[in-house]
């Protein structure tokens, strides 16, 4: 998530712009205040959640309804991003799996994130999801899962690759305004 502060969460004081780490960046204008808006990006993990060549794709609360991804999340502190990718699919799919390879990191600007993406291995049983953070989820044969152009979508591009696969990448359709 991107923030636009325009005061000093410390002191109050307006920030301003000034190089900092050889970057511009904004930070306090109160001399005696140290705060600089490093602005990082958050880590996210990922995961192709799939069982054999079938993959698991979520739609979150609130996206338009052709939108499904991969099962994302937050990594949270004290975890390693195996334990928290396999925390996240737990909790979204209602299902435990095995964490393989690392598939890649990947930048998600739009987000200010960095996407940190797992092949998971997903076990037996009905799938459960979690309806608190998504309304839907549909399992896509991995000969008709395309990829996408930014975020997770790299991901999936390169587990397709891993197995022989070259899906054309779909694009993003506009939403009208209506």
């Amino acid at each position: 998530m991107q923030y636009d502060y325009k005061y000093c969460p410390i002191c109050k004081n307006k920030l301003i712009i000034k190089e900092e780490g050889g970057l511009e960046r904004k930070r306090c204008s109160d001399p005696e205040c140290e705060f600089v808006f490093w602005n990082n990006p958050t880590p996210v993990l990922a995961a192709v959640a799939h069982r054999d060549d079938e993959v698991v794709l979520v739609q979150s609360i609130g996206w338009p309804t052709h939108w499904y991804s991969l099962v994302t999340g937050f990594m949270e502190a004290g975890e390693s991003p195996e334990e928290g990718i396999a925390r996240e699919v737990k909790e979204e799919t209602g299902l435990d799996c095995a964490v393989g390879p690392l598939l890649g990191i990947y930048e998600f600007s739009q987000m200010n994130q960095i996407i940190i993406a797992y092949d998971v291995l997903l076990s037996e049983g009905e799938i459960i999801i979690d309806e608190s953070e998504l309304v839907d989820y549909k399992i896509v044969h991995s000969s008709q899962l395309r990829p996408w152009p930014s975020g997770t979508g790299q991901a999936v591009k390169k587990w397709l690759s891993q197995r022989g696969i070259e899906n054309e990448e779909m694009g993003f359709k506009k939403i009208k305004k209506g």
